[in-house]
């Protein structure tokens, strides 16, 4: 064989070679990035879950319920939640009455849902004005 013909394959096998590593570390390349993409997903899955698990307990421990609809199925089933817990001592026995009428007169008909929330935010208003006058006479004596 001449030498001529021996260094032509030699540069083929040699050009052959560097693009076949080529194709590889890109093919390599992508699995890396798809598998980062994965594990960030599956990071912002697990965070999601937590803070959505976090967002439970405090409801329930708050009392804070997003849902509108649970008061109204609370009012007519009897049912009581952590919120309910110390409403009905002796500071707010009046305004839990004027709520009670409130929800009453919404749960019949007789009143809007924005008239009911109108009154309401009315009554606690109200309720917090009288608490602070009250603490204000506390203080002055």
């Amino acid at each position: 064989m001449k030498t001529g013909k021996l260094v032509l394959y030699a540069v083929a096998g040699l050009v052959t070679l560097v693009a076949a590593a080529f194709v590889v570390q890109t093919v390599l390349w992508a699995v890396s990035l798809l598998i980062t993409v994965l594990r960030l997903l599956a990071l912002l899955a697990v965070v999601g879950g937590l803070g959505y698990v976090g967002y439970k307990v405090y409801s329930l421990v708050s009392g804070f319920s997003g849902d509108s609809s649970s008061d109204t199925a609370k009012s007519t089933s009897g049912e009581f939640s952590v919120s309910d817990i110390g409403t009905t001592g002796s500071s707010t026995t009046e305004s839990t009455g004027s709520s009670d009428r409130l929800r009453e007169q919404y749960l019949n008909g007789e009143i809007s849902e924005a008239e009911f929330e109108r009154r309401l935010e009315r009554q606690i208003d109200s309720s917090e004005q009288d608490s602070i006058d009250r603490e204000l006479q506390r203080e002055r004596t």
